[in-house]
């Protein structure tokens, strides 16, 4: 039987745990995963990680399953344009109706929803940009739950939650026992020493300035008044 091909496209400020946490997850699995990218140069991840891709957007070849990481930097991902004119955007759309499954995890969300992959979907995306993910056409879940699947789309919360929205999808495409092995082989059973995982964990409420300092930190609000300039830019064209 031939392996499932799951397809990572890159690009700059990529979330490096939104890549290799659900990478290693296949790869123990027995998937099959390609690094993908426009163009065959190293892509540096917010953290200084520089990954190369094995294959550009034009060499790819169809992927079973479309995994796309968020990053710090989703305007620098549309400046470059609506679908038509954008070559991240539209190797997404390229993909879509030839894959299994349509998945992000965190910000990679608002990209799909960019592509117009998300409408009418029941979605989530990492809590700091849930308003921004609500900018577009689909219905963004109100608890925190770590990923929604809605038809063939997957959409996960924030990075960590791509570790378990990717033994999900092993889960329900070669069954829990590859999943359960991928999981052992990762030693993956999180323990944490603390509790701020989401707005809603109890340690919270000892630092109730933490989630609007983090808000802050990302330029949040930035993002969102990019993305709602963006949407109007797309709206009048």
């Amino acid at each position: 039987m031939p392996k499932t091909k799951v397809g990572f496209p890159l690009y700059g400020s990529f979330d490096s745990l939104d890549v290799l946490g659900p990478y290693q997850t296949f790869f123990y699995a027995g998937f099959e995963c390609h690094l993908i990218a426009e163009n065959c140069e190293a892509v540096q991840s917010l953290e200084g990680v520089r990954i190369k891709p094995c294959k550009t957007f034009d060499e790819a070849g169809q992927m079973d399953v479309l995994f796309v990481p968020g990053g710090s930097d989703i305007p620098g991902v549309l400046k470059a344009g609506h679908p038509g004119d954008n070559a991240y955007l539209d190797f997404l759309i390229a993909q879509a109706p030839g894959a299994t499954l349509v998945c992000s995890v965190c910000t990679g969300a608002l990209l799909l929803a960019a592509a117009g992959l998300l409408d009418g979907q029941v979605v989530t995306t990492h809590w700091a940009y849930k308003e921004i993910l609500k900018l577009f056409p689909c219905t963004v879940v109100g608890d925190y739950r770590r990923y929604v699947q809605s038809g063939n789309r997957v959409t996960g919360a924030g990075i960590s939650s791509g570790l378990d929205e990717s033994l999900y999808i092993v889960s329900i495409l070669a069954g829990v026992g590859p999943a359960r092995s991928a999981q052992l082989a990762m030693q993956y059973r999180p323990q944490p020493p603390v509790h701020c995982g989401d707005p809603a964990d109890r340690d919270i409420q000892d630092d109730p300035g933490m989630v609007e300092a983090r808000r802050a930190a990302w330029d949040v609000p930035g993002t969102a008044k990019f993305v709602q300039s963006w949407i109007s830019g797309k709206s009048r064209s």
